[in-house]
């Protein structure tokens, strides 16, 4: 992203730090699914707790795409000259490179892996849904051109790219919701009452992930754009939390209800007010993370997402068998880290030059207003 004008240059470092924790929490979640602790916790300190986050991983998933929504609309915003289809272009480079990336490094890994039996003590969502058959390239294709659920088989080789299948097709619609900046309210009520149909119907479940086929995989996508209707609402309106003490408290009396309560409407207040809780410079959790490992987790959080289960289970297939599992999770996490780290490098950072190049040789006319932030 960048940096245009005193609104965003203060938000960018937050935000991006938010979104290292939250890849963070994405990752504890799936350990705890391949290993879950060798003590029992009561269901009431594991579900109505900031630990439902690692209990059940969906809270930062949410989390992410009314990050997204918020993020992008200051982008597009920033922009003094707008073209449609460099957006496009340059959305599907800097997403859809480093997923195609990551889909080789996880058949590759397969391929390395294959002999190595994966331990079935593990939760069986790792030892049959990821790994689960032999993987192809065709497989790799499908996957990489994000039509899991299309085709009904969803992501065997990285089961958390099903969020960014969403990502993608609604990030590509979010300009157009810019563009007219000023029906962001009609917007927001549309995308709810869009959601509740879709759940009340039965089209989508309460806790959907990817749809199976074209007609429920678009209704997915169709329930999340509310998620970035809402990050979309709070960029263009400029909101901005009032100041006080008793509001400051309530914000994060949201911010924990949305991690500790199972429930999609309360995960996106509690998302909002964390977003309007940081974007305040002055703000004592602003300035904590402005700086040491939350901005670095921040720069490879979407490496991190995209390759730490391959890594995970490449782990568990050589040193599974004869490692206690939880020296297995720990080695888990610093190879997830380390890998992230190099893939950010070599992967990540050149996509986002490419989409930075294809963005300079396109002439780009001036669409409508202005879009640049105030």
């Amino acid at each position: 992203m960048e940096n245009s004008g005193k609104v965003v240059s203060n938000r960018r470092e937050e935000l991006d730090a938010l979104r290292g924790i939250a890849a963070v929490v994405v990752l504890l979640h799936h350990v705890h699914w391949m290993w879950p602790p060798p003590w029992v916790l009561p269901d009431s300190l594991l579900l109505h707790t900031p630990l439902r986050m690692i209990a059940t991983g969906r809270a930062p998933v949410l989390f992410f795409f009314v990050l997204s929504g918020y993020v992008l609309t200051l982008a597009v915003q920033r922009r003094k000259s707008f073209r449609m289809m460099d957006w496009y272009w340059r959305r599907t480079l800097r997403l859809c490179l480093p997923i195609a990336a990551g889909l080789l490094l996880s058949l590759l890994l397969y391929q390395i892996c294959r002999h190595h039996p994966i331990s079935h003590q593990l939760n069986p969502f790792f030892w049959r849904a990821q790994w689960g058959q032999d993987p192809t390239w065709e497989d790799w294709f499908e996957e990489t051109t994000l039509l899991g659920d299309v085709t009904g088989q969803g992501y065997p080789l990285d089961a958390a790219v099903w969020s960014l299948t969403h990502e993608w097709r609604i990030s590509l619609l979010l300009p157009l919701a810019v563009i007219w900046r000023r029906v962001w309210i009609p917007t927001i009520l549309v995308s709810a009452i869009v959601s509740m149909v879709l759940i009340f119907s039965g089209e989508v479940a309460p806790d959907v992930t990817l749809g199976r086929g074209v007609l429920n995989g678009l209704a997915a996508t169709l329930y999340f754009i509310l998620f970035f209707a809402a990050g979309y609402a709070l960029a263009v309106s400029g909101a901005r939390l009032p100041k006080g003490r008793g509001i400051r408290i309530a914000a994060w009396l949201a911010v924990f209800a949305g991690c500790s309560i199972g429930r999609d409407s309360v995960v996106l207040v509690g998302a909002c007010a964390l977003i309007l809780l940081v974007s305040d410079p002055a703000s004592r959790s602003s300035r904590l993370l402005r700086g040491g490992i939350w901005q670095e987790l921040g720069k490879i959080s979407y490496s991190l997402y995209i390759t730490h289960l391959p890594v995970f289970l490449a782990v568990v297939a050589w040193f599974g068998l004869f490692m206690p599992p939880l020296e297995v999770a720990g080695l888990s996490v610093v190879s997830a880290i380390l890998v992230a780290t190099v893939f950010f490098w070599l992967v990540e950072m050149p996509a986002h030059r490419l989409s930075q190049f294809h963005r300079k040789t396109i002439p780009r006319p001036a669409l409508g207003g202005d879009m640049s932030s105030s």
